[in-house]
């Protein structure tokens, strides 16, 4: 009979120490989220200001011009000389004025890399500066052959001779009495070039990169021809 009330005291107290153990699970549970909601606002704000400062970067450096140019348009120059329509900006117009402007290159490393750097310098000057006159295209080619003959001597023998074949194209296009004539002058020195490129290839087909010169200069002339068979003119 004595023991009853220990009893139900006891089944009492585990009751409440179960309802004490699931409030503290409960409660808990509230915290973790809300520690969870705190970090993904921190994160969110973190993530905005990150945001909001490299706009504002970008805005300065787009207001102030970044220390730097804006990029000239394309197009022939209306002061310059080169033929009609868009009007440079005045860094871009004064150097079509005084031709391609041809990067000095080291005496050693590959020379299909130099020839590569040559052309590709010649051909934005071509197409950015309007060159569309035969006069143009044989002042361009020139400066171009003058260049080249710094590098050939390094290509395959049978590629030596480039600059040679563009420099004398640059004459002819130059006397050419109509611009059919130039265009053929074009034709003849890339047919040259071409045949110069096959010889290469025949006598060592194993390695494709020794006529990367010869192709360069081929492609360039192709620009300088295209270039004159779209404007034409003295």
């Amino acid at each position: 009979m004595g023991a009853g009330p220990d009893r139900k005291l006891t089944g009492i107290q585990r009751a409440w120490a179960a309802r004490a153990a699931v409030a503290l699970e409960e409660e808990a549970a509230v915290r973790a989220t809300t520690l969870a909601k705190i970090a993904k606002s921190w994160a969110a704000a973190l993530i905005l200001a990150v945001a909001l400062a490299a706009s504002g970067a970008a805005f300065a450096q787009s207001t102030n011009g970044g220390g730097g140019h804006a990029a000239a348009p394309s197009g022939p120059s209306a002061s310059g000389g080169h033929g009609p329509g868009v009007a440079l900006g005045a860094d871009t117009a004064s150097s079509c004025d005084v031709g391609p402007s041809l990067p000095t290159l080291p005496t050693f490393g590959e020379a299909g890399d130099g020839v590569k750097a040559l052309s590709r310098a010649t051909e934005s000057y071509i197409r950015n500066c309007g060159c569309a006159t035969q006069a143009c295209v044989a002042d361009a080619l020139d400066k171009y052959a003058e260049a080249l003959a710094q590098v050939t001597p390094r290509l395959p023998p049978q590629l030596q001779d480039e600059a040679n074949v563009v420099a004398q194209a640059a004459r002819r296009v130059r006397a050419a009495r109509t611009k059919a004539e130039a265009l053929h002058a074009l034709h003849d020195a890339i047919v040259i070039i071409h045949k110069d490129v096959e010889l290469v290839r025949a006598e060592d087909p194993d390695h494709p990169r020794l006529t990367r010169g010869g192709d360069f200069v081929a492609e360039t002339l192709n620009v300088a021809s295209l270039a004159l068979e779209k404007g034409g003119g003295l």
